[in-house]
């Protein structure tokens, strides 16, 4: 599979794309330089032992939110929290914690781990989404290039992405003999082949990074922040640049001197890949994402058959609806059926990855009622996932035939991202009908007509509303008027939304 990165750099955002076999896969924007894997010396603002948790204070307009069962000293959770360390190895920031339940059920009381007003050093392990402020851990993880530092956590795993028995014990194996002092280490899946000199080196720098932020913090406030995570560029090449990765294209000097510079000296086998573009046209246009982006803004996805998705995010999940549409190239119903989930498999996945959802996700696949076909449609799906480098789960079908599954949320979705709700609709996307304003205008008539003596009544309003009322409404209209025995006067304004609308009594 040919990969490559494009990095579109600008004064006010930079936008980073995963190409695969010329389509692209994975966006991602920073407008502002995200929070997540900055270190703060936090204070407890508030203990809330019912819901196991506390409110941190970062010196930011929303506090943090730390679980019991991220607190460093819960050492119950020492087993959870590597498990889910050593198989989240490709989220960036390896100290995001287990998002499992079970999790904040086991650890110990929360009100004997803190209390109000307590100093504590925390990290951000998932960036603020829409109301909710950024999720903290007292678990510090410091991402090198080939391995992660917890001090706090005396223990030393391996990602689970690196499968090979044999490489496995052979890394594990040279770590141990490092004789790590104090906390522990993730060995990376990017470690795979490497040496004991690269991995001694990469240790090496991250215990002085550890020692220089023990040093900030005792001389530093509380709500203040102690250590800055890489910018997005930086944290990429870092983080999802493997094998796989052939070229990486970035439209920026600055950011290329930057990049190089940094490959030089913290990953010199990254640093043949990069290249400068210097071309008048956009890289986005080039590749074709502008365009892409466009089109994943959107609710409704065509299928190459005719058929189609919908895709629709709400607070709770994310629903997926698969429709045959004009597609009827099969014997059956049956087939026809099964065909286009197949198709929209594929296409679920793209969206997936490309709109980075995340979450509970319900699939409505068009019914089938043979269970073979129904099997199929699951290990295709398991399948076209593997290439996705977020966690997920997938239910079977239940008992309703949808299909339940989970993907890990890291960070906002594009949409959330790009769009705002809009001003109109406040996020219903819908709008009232003509024919409900007309009615909703006829009431407010009568009202004022009723509570404030007039000869006559002005009707302002848009002027689709005015053709309404004095085309198929009009009848409505006279009966209005004999009904209030006052003239009705209309009078139409191009400045006025579609809902608004003024009666001015004369």
């Amino acid at each position: 599979m040919s990969v490559e990165l494009l990095v579109n750099v600008a004064p006010f955002e930079t936008r980073i794309a995963r190409i695969e076999n010329g389509q692209p896969e994975e966006i991602y924007i920073e407008r502002e330089r995200g929070l997540k894997g900055n270190i703060y010396k936090g204070r407890v603002q508030r203990v809330l032992p019912g819901i196991q948790a506390a409110f941190i204070d970062i010196g930011m307009d929303k506090a943090g939110f730390l679980y019991a069962g991220d607190i460093a000293t819960a050492k119950q959770q020492v087993d959870s929290f590597t498990e889910d360390m050593e198989q989240t190895d490709e989220t960036g920031n390896t100290a995001v914690t287990a998002d499992s339940s079970p999790s904040r059920r086991n650890a110990p009381p929360i009100s004997g781990l803190l209390k109000d007003g307590q100093n504590l050093m925390v990290q951000v392990s998932r960036e603020p989404i829409a109301s909710k402020g950024p999720r903290m851990t007292s678990q510090i993880g410091l991402p090198g290039r080939y391995l992660v530092y917890m001090p706090n956590l005396d223990h030393i795993g391996i990602a689970r992405r690196l499968e090979d028995p044999v490489e496995r014990e052979r890394l594990l194996n040279i770590c141990k003999s490092m004789n790590l002092k104090q906390g522990g280490i993730i060995i990376r899946t990017v470690a795979e082949g490497k040496e004991e000199p690269e991995l001694r080196q990469d240790l090496d720098f991250l215990l002085r990074l550890w020692a220089d932020i023990e040093k900030r913090a005792k001389n530093s406030a509380p709500g203040s922040m102690i250590h800055k995570e890489l910018n997005l560029y930086l944290r990429v090449m870092r983080d999802y640049v493997d094998a796989e990765v052939e070229k990486i294209h970035v439209d920026s000097r600055e950011a290329y001197d930057t990049m190089k510079k940094f490959a030089r000296r913290f990953m010199p086998e990254v640093a043949k890949k990069l290249y400068y573009y210097p071309g008048n046209r956009p890289i986005f246009d080039v590749y074709g994402v502008e365009e892409t982006m466009e089109r994943a803004l959107q609710r409704r996805v065509p299928l190459k058959s005719g058929g189609h998705i919908v895709i629709d995010q709400t607070e709770a999940l994310i629903a997926i609806d698969v429709n045959s549409g004009s597609f009827v190239g099969s014997r059956n119903m049956e087939e026809t059926g099964f065909k286009t989930n197949l198709e929209a498999v594929h296409e679920i996945v793209h969206q997936l990855r490309l709109r980075n959802l995340g979450g509970i996700i319900v699939v409505d696949f068009i019914d089938m009622q043979e269970e073979q076909n129904k099997l199929k449609l699951i290990e295709v799906l398991e399948e076209a996932l593997k290439r996705d480098k977020a966690k997920n789960h997938i239910v079977q079908f239940s008992e309703l035939g949808l299909v339940e599954m989970t993907r890990k949320r890291t960070r906002d979705s594009l949409g959330r991202i790009l769009l705002t709700e809009c001003s109109h609709c406040h996020g219903v996307g819908l709008a009232k009908s003509p024919s409900t304003i007309c009615y909703q205008l006829f009431r407010e008539v009568v009202a004022e007509a009723r509570a404030y003596p007039c000869e006559k009544l002005t009707v302002i309003a848009h002027p689709d509303i005015i053709d309404l009322l004095l085309g198929i409404e009009n009848e409505s209209v006279l009966q209005l008027e004999d009904f209030l025995k006052k003239e009705i006067s209309l009078e139409s304004n191009e400045q006025f939304a579609v809902e608004h609308y003024e009666v001015v009594l004369k």
